[in-house]
């Protein structure tokens, strides 16, 4: 099969070298020339993804009408932020057979819109599902063993999804909670930060406070319209688990830093990023449950330590006791 890659991140060259592992032909997107002309030079991107080599094989180009051309299947794999950019350029070339597989994780900002709900809303296509679960780009690019969760509301969208990335190495699972899936992928983001932060703290305490999250990350759950038993899939706990204790998670590194007493701009200082995607899902789900009006203590005293310079030592506040 044909399969399309809109993104030449860590994270779609991970994935196009599971696909291409799997004998699909594969192409892959990106808007900015320089970035396809040093990939095909390279076949590699040692910045993003060390000692990772692309198959030669794997086209890389700039023109998304021939990336697209004769493709069963689109990979949506481009930053939150681009995502709706992205896809009035795929609007222009899609047929209504091709099927569009998002696996970018966040909440428009501004919008407050899960990924499928931008991509429907530019793209005249109804064939869209999610593709999340605990993988970081690095251990998929080497052909780590785990689990992902494909999500639709057409089950034979999924079932197409799971046979393009299941192997020996990848266990694929479906949904219908499309919702759920994406408010799971998206959440445990900002909670990533909190754990982070407590890091320092005893392994009872943050094994408490792991609890407490996944319980308020269940009613986020609930109050978005997910289901309930989603957050028991890859998507829920093994995602979460995954990027609320682990140093090569982004935000729980931020958390860290942020827990050492340092703002929120330090933090970024020394990480030298610009970017965090849990701080941006902070705000949209701090904006979404106060739509709903529903208090979330966590989100609540997080958003006050980041937006509003409260301290830090409050996130322990989350626990519930006399501090």
């Amino acid at each position: 099969m044909k399969i399309t890659i809109i993104g030449t991140g860590a994270y779609g060259i991970a994935l196009a070298k599971t696909l291409h592992l799997n004998n699909n032909e594969v192409s892959m997107y990106t808007k900015f020339e320089e970035e396809a002309e040093n990939l095909n030079l390279n076949h590699e991107n040692n910045k993003l993804l060390p000692n990772v080599k692309i198959p030669l094989d794997i086209v890389i180009t700039t023109n998304l009408e021939e990336a697209l051309l004769n493709s069963k299947l689109i990979v949506m794999a481009v930053p939150s932020n681009s995502v709706r950019d992205a896809s009035k350029s795929l609007n222009k070339y899609i047929t209504k057979n091709q099927i569009i597989c998002i696996v970018t994780k966040g909440i428009e900002i501004g919008t407050l819109k899960l990924m499928s709900e931008v991509v429907s809303e530019e793209v005249e296509c109804n064939n869209i599902c999610v593709l999340s679960g605990p993988s970081f780009a690095g251990e998929v690019a080497i052909g780590a063993k785990l689990g992902l969760i494909a999500a639709s509301d057409e089950i034979n969208l999924c079932n197409i999804v799971k046979s393009v990335f299941e192997n020996k190495n990848i266990k694929v699972e479906i949904s219908n909670d499309i919702i759920g899936v994406q408010v799971c992928a998206s959440a445990k983001n900002a909670f990533a930060i909190i754990m982070g932060a407590i890091n320092l703290q005893t392994d009872s305490t943050r094994a408490t406070m792991l609890t407490i999250l996944l319980n308020d990350l269940k009613q986020i759950l609930n109050v978005l319209g997910g289901k309930s038993d989603t957050i028991y899939t890859y998507a829920g706990i093994g995602d979460f688990l995954l990027t609320c204790m682990n140093e090569k998670s982004r935000n729980f590194k931020f958390g860290t830093i942020l827990g050492k007493g340092n703002s929120v701009d330090k933090c970024f200082e020394i990480m030298g990023i610009t970017t965090v995607e849990g701080i941006y899902t902070l705000n949209s789900i701090y904006e979404l449950m106060k739509e709903k009006n529903v208090h979330i203590k966590s989100i609540d005293i997080l958003y006050d330590v980041i937006y509003n310079n409260g301290s830090v030592s409050k996130l322990l506040c989350c626990l519930g006791l006399d501090l």
